[in-house]
């Protein structure tokens, strides 16, 4: 209890969260520097196979870069450096007396789609500013476009998945070993990524009852061990199924089983990086 006396005071949603990373997922190769996608590119339908298994990943060298998407590249990462605006026009946000020094950037194939993107992580910020952006370049309008933007904690399979942990925790899970988020798939189609689901958790010895007096539903429960999952599903239509315990653990075997976590060559935002992009 005490966990949730803690988390309650911060004030995102963990739900909130997740349905605003899959309104804000995958971006078109044409229109606006950095546009934002259109609502409702998110799915819940996107199954394993549902797209191009993607090459594994790998870093990239200011060699590997074509010359426009490296100026492009070095252009938005000293916008941001400089001006503290992103391609799309909208500011970055510092903590009082922040150093842009204390945040990263990454040039590496992150979706396997044989690209090389620029990944911006701005970790220096207040917490609802603490987020990875995946931008890609659109050779034919010469602008760079939003892949995904989600909270810090990420995680990067070779599969094309990624895995956002929500900024908070407002669930009804207290356990050290949970903590909610959402499931992302690369998409070969859209070149983005369309949202699988978020997820998470009620405990009954946390909380023998929800927010609104509902009692743990036991019949759910069927390992017995007091935890049952809440897996929203995006789309059209917004959906929330209970799972059990290996129902859980089968939905997500089925987009990471046999994937391996990517090791992203994050380097300090300093104009030395920077400038090395595209000399």
């Amino acid at each position: 209890m005490r966990k949730r006396i803690l988390t309650s005071l911060l004030t995102a949603s963990a739900y909130a969260l997740a349905l605003a990373l899959a309104l804000a997922a995958c971006g078109p190769k044409s229109g606006p520097a950095a546009s934002l996608p259109p609502s409702g590119g998110a799915s819940s339908c996107l199954s394993p196979s549902g797209s191009i298994p993607p090459q594994p990943a790998s870093p990239a060298s200011p060699q590997d870069l074509g010359a426009d998407a490296a100026k492009a590249y070095r252009k938005a990462l000293e916008d941001i450096y400089n001006d503290h605006i992103y391609p799309n026009g909208d500011p970055v946000e510092l903590l009082p007396g922040g150093q842009m020094e204390e945040n990263h950037f990454a040039l590496f194939d992150v979706d396997g789609d044989g690209e090389t993107e620029l990944l911006y992580q701005n970790d220096d910020g207040p917490m609802a500013s603490m987020t990875i952006n995946i931008y890609s370049f659109d050779k034919d309008a010469g602008t760079l476009y939003l892949e995904l933007s989600g909270f810090v904690g990420m995680t990067f399979f070779d599969s094309g998945v990624v895995r956002v942990m929500a900024s908070h925790n407002h669930g009804l899970s207290g356990r050290d070993d949970f903590w909610p988020f959402a499931l992302y798939q690369y998409d070969s189609g859209s070149d983005g990524y369309l949202m699988v689901g978020s997820v998470d958790a009620w405990d009954k010895e946390d909380f023998p009852e929800d927010w609104d007096g509902s009692p743990f539903p036991d019949e759910a429960d069927q390992d017995g061990d007091s935890m049952i999952y809440l897996l929203t599903l995006g789309g059209q239509e917004v959906t929330t199924t209970t799972l059990d315990g290996p129902e859980y653990e089968n939905w997500l075997k089925d987009y990471t089983a046999g994937a391996a976590e990517l090791d992203v060559p994050w380097q300090a935002m300093t104009l030395e990086n920077i400038q090395a992009v595209a000399p």
